[in-house]
């Protein structure tokens, strides 16, 4: 066993909340035995995340809204649509959606390959028809070469643009930060700040009671009193509760982007701007003004320093 894997066990058995682990991330997400991966493959799906001709007007790709420079987000409160409009949801940075057992705020699709038609059939989105996007694709002689050399003997199709992409998504991984380090063994990984946020978010905080394991997700549904903007869901419609890996870089919180800073987010957690409405299954936090920076410093302790893997 490795020292940082020992490190890893170490971390995972000591650091426990309410009896909830928090785990170091490593290793690669899992890729499903029907789609297994290749570096030409995550090549491919790379090259079709930034492709304009997947949508209606030919003028907008998956990079529109999840660009490189922003973590894979656009760094807005909510999304900006196609017949420029705001949508009514904040745009997820796509880092670790590997290890996701569900994708979108309301856990609509089960897996990368079936979240792949979604947005391009949103007519606020991409507003295109996956067939007719791979139509397009056919037209291209330089894309015809390249599914046959990723999908030999294959004819083109959606499911073969599908797995591509959801194989270059697999390879975005944010992971190394300094909660990593700590748990791994590292005693100096984390800020004395930090540390005190870490002990009341995993104690007294309870926050760790939906934000644990290696992602700081349950990856399960729970509604906590956001306020829904008009047009959207009823209140007292459950969410995913989000990985807060890498959350210090979001543009917004929340699925609607309703709060723009983490300051914000633990102010709602003591109480201000719930919605009324289904009893919310949110701790209430009661912080003093050193313990919010405290658990601001850990939050801050889990952004990544490595953001893409290796594939064969």
């Amino acid at each position: 066993m490795t020292r940082w894997m020992l490190g890893a066990v170490l971390g995972t058995l000591l650091l426990r909340g309410n009896d909830l682990p928090l785990a170091p991330l490593t290793g690669k997400p899992p890729f499903p035995a029907q789609n297994p991966p290749t570096r030409a493959k995550a090549e491919l799906g790379r090259k079709l995340f930034f492709e304009n001709r997947l949508s209606g007007p030919g003028n907008r790709s998956c990079g529109t809204c999840h660009r490189p420079e922003l973590m894979y987000s656009d760094g807005m409160s909510r999304a900006w649509g196609l017949k420029e409009t705001e949508l009514r949801r904040r745009t997820p940075m796509l880092f670790n959606v590997g290890w996701l057992e569900r994708l979108f705020h309301d856990a609509r699709a089960g897996s990368l390959e079936e979240q792949a038609a979604f947005p391009l059939r949103n007519e606020f989105e991409m507003d295109l028809d996956p067939q007719e996007a791979v139509a397009r694709l056919r037209q291209d002689a330089a894309y015809q070469k390249l599914f046959q050399e990723v999908f030999p003997d294959r004819e083109m199709s959606w499911d073969l643009v599908a797995q591509a992409m959801a194989t270059f998504q697999r390879t975005l991984v944010s992971y190394d930060s300094d909660l990593d380090r700590h748990l791994a063994g590292d005693g100096a990984a984390l800020s004395e700040a930090a540390r005190r946020g870490l002990e009341l978010f995993s104690g007294r905080g309870g926050c760790i009671a939906c934000h644990h394991g290696p992602l700081l997700t349950d990856q399960k549904m729970h509604y906590i009193g956001v306020p829904e903007l008009s047009g959207d869901s009823p209140q007292g419609t459950p969410y995913k509760t989000p990985s807060l890996r890498d959350a210090a870089l979001r543009g917004s919180f929340m699925h609607n982007g309703a709060f723009r800073t983490l300051e914000a987010v633990l102010d709602f957690y003591q109480g201000a701007g719930v919605a009324e409405g289904p009893k919310s299954d949110a701790p209430k936090l009661e912080l003093k003004p050193q313990e919010k920076a405290d658990l601001v410093a850990f939050l801050r302790a889990l952004n990544g320093r490595t953001y893409e893997v290796d594939l064969p």
